[in-house]
């Protein structure tokens, strides 16, 4: 949609090809009937208000991390645009039918979205506007009696789009190649096709069978061998053996959903038997982590041992001249992390550490900073693990297990015991991160994110915070693929 801002001239209604005899994937999603039989990457979804949702749920997640809203996109659409096409109002000035189809796809990378219109009249209307305020020149070709119109935005980059009937095309154009070819695209797109992307948009559908909401968002898939051979193609010979680290990878599909209160989606990567080497890496955190993480404000665990990570990127590493001993100078294999209370006025707070050890000497070293420990430290037994306890008046006690392989620390009365609790086990998570955020104060969750940025960026985030009761992140293992499923609910 973004292309729109390029629109000039008037575009034929033509007397193009219909569309081709749908599938029960073109039945669901009509703007799949022109996907092309190999795509590199395809998405759609039911209908434009879905994926506008969908999209206004990624950003309103994803943009806390850059103190963004979907408010913002929408403006910085609209002065760019002068319409906000994520919007219900500006679907309507567009002409696009907010209850019709949308999909976008390529062959390589240069991206084609299509849309269903409500009123073509609306949308060339349009794009009269856009030519008269603008000024912009373009050039056109025939295409099966369509008109199809380009222009250069900058550089090598060109927006092309077309109307036939009650469908829009867009194009855009990245590279030098391709000059002097504006109409091979929409040839290649307008044609019937044989859905031979069926097979790998399952993938896709299956991902949006498991989201918790009911599935009405966008879906799609990646086909991560086509776009790493074109990476290699264009990538230096130092990056190679980097690039080569991720041919494993098949497709790669994802599913998002939302209800305006609800969202979620999954990303899965299928691996293959790759999988079942990173299973075998996984630790297992403490058996009582799980029960205390579940009404923690803040948990997180990282379960895949750190040296396997080490292994997998070191020749991306060393193509930048680097190494891998930021990953395993500590001696940790893996952490996990549970806060459960938290008050930085008053200095206190309750909350667990855990983690597997290759090494214990840096954390033995930390210890050795506190004054007098010995003074105020008493052996403890933990379950069958011997600890420690450390009590310093007035100020804290805490206690901890450090041995050759493990270290665990606790504080708050009763914590330890529970952490090393017998639990019914379950497969660990490669990571998850999960927030509660009522469970600590806003003043609380500027200065946690203030600790790791600076103050200007923590009160706009915590501030965005503030509109979601909790968020989940989680990365598994499922049998053959490595599903990344992340899900939060609104106040």
């Amino acid at each position: 949609m973004i292309s729109l801002v390029c629109a000039c001239t008037h575009t034929g209604t033509g007397t193009g090809v219909d569309a081709p005899s749908p599938s029960s994937d073109v039945r669901e999603f009509a703007a799949l009937a022109w996907a092309p039989d190999q795509p590199t990457y395809l998405w759609t979804a039911r209908n434009v208000t879905d994926a506008q949702r969908s999209i206004d749920d990624v950003i309103d997640s994803f943009g806390m991390l850059s103190g963004a809203t979907a408010e913002d996109a929408g403006r910085a659409l609209e002065h760019l645009l002068s319409v906000d096409p994520l919007s219900a109002t500006g679907t309507q000035r567009l002409g696009v039918d907010p209850a019709g189809s949308i999909a976008m796809y390529s062959e390589g990378l240069d991206p084609t979205i299509v849309v269903q219109l409500a009123s073509p009249e609306t949308t060339r209307a349009f794009f009269d506007s856009v030519k008269a305020t603008s000024g912009v020149a373009t050039r056109s070709v025939i295409v099966d009696g369509i008109e199809v119109s380009t222009v250069k935005l900058f550089g090598h980059v060109r927006a092309s789009w077309a109307i036939d009937k009650t469908w829009l095309w867009t194009h855009f154009a990245f590279g030098a190649d391709q000059e002097g070819q504006d109409g091979d695209w929409f040839t290649k797109t307008h044609h019937a096709h044989t859905g031979a992307w069926a097979k790998s948009f399952g993938w896709a559908k299956d991902l949006r069978a498991k989201l918790a909401a009911k599935p009405a968002g966008l879906l799609g898939f990646f086909d991560t061998r086509a776009l790493l051979a074109i990476a290699r193609a264009h990538a230096p010979k130092d990056v190679l053996a980097c690039l080569d680290r991720l041919q494993p990878i098949g497709i790669a599909g994802f599913a998002i959903d939302g209800d305006g209160h609800h969202a979620s989606g999954r990303l899965a990567f299928d691996l293959g038997p790759a999988a079942a080497s990173i299973a075998g890496a996984l630790l297992p955190p403490p058996p009582g982590f799980a029960a205390l993480a579940s009404t923690a404000p803040i948990a997180m665990q990282w379960n895949l041992d750190v040296s396997a990570i080490a292994h997998f990127i070191a020749p991306c590493a060393a193509s930048i001249g680097g190494d891998t001993d930021f990953l395993t100078k500590f001696g940790v294999r893996t952490a996990r992390v549970a806060v459960l209370t938290l008050d930085p006025a008053q200095r206190s707070g309750t909350g667990v550490v855990a983690a597997d050890l290759v090494d214990p000497a840096y954390l033995r070293g930390l210890l050795d900073q506190i004054p007098h420990r010995s003074m105020l430290e008493s052996d403890h037994t933990y379950g069958a693990i011997a600890g420690h306890r450390i009590s310093i008046p007035f100020l804290i006690s805490l206690d901890y297990v450090l041995n050759d392989r493990l270290g665990m620390l606790a504080v708050g009365d009763g914590l330890m015991d529970k952490l090393v609790a017998t639990a019914p086990s379950s497969p660990p998570p490669v990571l998850a991160l999960d927030l509660i955020v009522p469970g600590l104060s806003e003043a609380t969750w500027q200065f946690v994110i203030a600790y790791a940025t600076d103050e200007w960026f923590a009160k706009r985030a915590t501030a965005l915070l503030q509109r979601w009761h909790d968020g989940h992140l989680q990365v598994t293992i499922d049998h053959d693929a490595l599903v990344i499923e992340a899900s939060g609910n609104r106040r």
